[in-house]
């Protein structure tokens, strides 16, 4: 099994051809004109999607190459493609399997390639990370854990500041070009789980889990002058899982969260706009809270912390990459900000150092943001943690 292992990651490790590298360093030195036939190769021979891709950003942005829309949405689809449908099995099964014994039908060797291989067609979607987490408040979780609690846990064990907190998120697109225009369906998973791994037992103290479906509609060069690059349009939705009361009595109508319960849901519906200007990128989202039975509602208020929308920026320097988002709220009057800041780990591939601060102001200048997760929504809090990504 080691052999199998050393064999597969060996040849995986060969399977980028030389065309394609080659490119990438011409593209990294902005000699577009020397990257773009190299790409091209690539991608006409292996059928390589990140060389699809850059093909259709060199087209799209005349960028050693005439600007031709067309041909930039003909790469970008066929980008997805690949990558999406995994046509190059038959390649990698070559590579990969060459001196290994063929299996006997092709169901049992789509299955192993399956297998060795590790293409799902997911892609990441907002950073996945872990980190090491302080909070400037005891936070929220399970009653028995919380400072104060009327019902302590027998030990004596109580939540603290720090936390490790981690997130996974991915998504899988499609493209599709209804109506004589492009247009990309995405499904995406996002978990945000908050872990209290330094004290007794290392509880979960909350997991934040965000499925959501969009279709993104590239504009290419129609709003260049604004520097609008596209349009999103989604449903999302965010709840924790957690019980709806603990006590089993009766749910309560209210403004706030239902006393006793940890359950955290809501359901909306947003738009998005993209922008890029030269280095700097920004997303603009606008949502609207969709309606609930108010004895069904867990949290009637919970649009009042989180705002009308976001608004982000993003700045590229380099490797260094970094994210500020700002949610403002009108009918609270305050504004809660969260910034990302990542930068490539020395020697490693897809591997970054990654910090992370969470913080805001009202209107009578107290400092800290609300909604830095569910179960905390409504609490006022500064946070900041360190750790490591592997996508941002």
């Amino acid at each position: 099994m080691l052999r199998l292992l050393i064999l597969i990651l060996f040849t995986l490790s060969l399977y980028a051809g030389d065309a394609y590298e080659k490119a990438e360093a011409y593209f990294q030195n902005k000699e577009y004109t020397e990257a773009f036939p190299l790409y091209k190769e690539s991608a006409e021979k292996d059928q390589e999607s990140d060389a699809a891709y850059k093909l259709g950003w060199m087209y799209e942005n005349g960028k050693g190459v005439e600007v031709n829309s067309a041909e930039a949405i003909h790469w970008y689809k066929q980008a997805a493609s690949w990558e999406l449908t995994n046509s190059n099995k038959t390649h990698v099964y070559e590579t990969i399997y060459r001196n290994l014994d063929p299996l006997d039908d092709e169901d049992s060797t789509a299955t192993l390639v399956e297998l060795a291989n590790g293409k799902f067609g997911l892609r990441a979607y907002y950073p996945n990370y872990a980190i090491i987490s302080y909070t400037d408040k005891i936070p929220k979780g399970e009653t028995k854990f919380e400072k104060d609690s009327p019902n302590p846990d027998p030990n004596g064990t109580t939540y603290i500041h720090t936390e490790a907190k981690y997130q996974i998120s991915l998504r899988a697109d499609y493209v599709t070009n209804w109506f004589g225009f492009t247009q990309m369906w995405t499904g995406a998973y996002t978990q945000v789980s908050y872990w209290q791994i330094i004290i007794e037992s290392s509880p979960f103290r909350d997991t934040n889990y965000k499925p959501e479906a969009f279709v993104t509609i590239p504009f290419y060069h129609s709003l260049d002058a604004i520097g609008m690059k596209g349009i999103a349009f989604g449903y999302k939705h965010s709840s924790n899982g957690q019980p709806v009361d603990e006590n089993g009595t009766r749910r309560r109508n209210g403004d706030g969260p239902v006393e006793g319960s940890r359950s955290r849901s809501w359901n909306r519906l947003y738009t998005r706009a993209y922008f890029q200007w030269d280095h700097f990128f920004a997303e603009l989202d606008v949502w609207y809270k969709m309606k609930e039975f108010s004895e069904f509602d867990d949290n009637p208020d919970i649009q009042d912390y989180y705002g009308p929308g976001s608004f982000e920026v993003g700045y590229i320097h380099g490797k260094l990459l970094t994210r500020l988002t700002l949610r403002p709220s009108f009918t609270k009057g305050h504004v809660s900000g969260e910034l990302e800041m990542s930068y490539p780990i020395p020697y490693t591939y897809n591997t970054h150092f990654y910090f992370q601060a969470f913080s805001g102001v009202d209107s009578h200048g107290n400092i800290g943001g609300y909604g830095q997760s569910l179960i905390d929504y409504d609490q006022q809090v500064n946070q900041v943690g360190f750790g490591f990504s592997i996508s941002r």
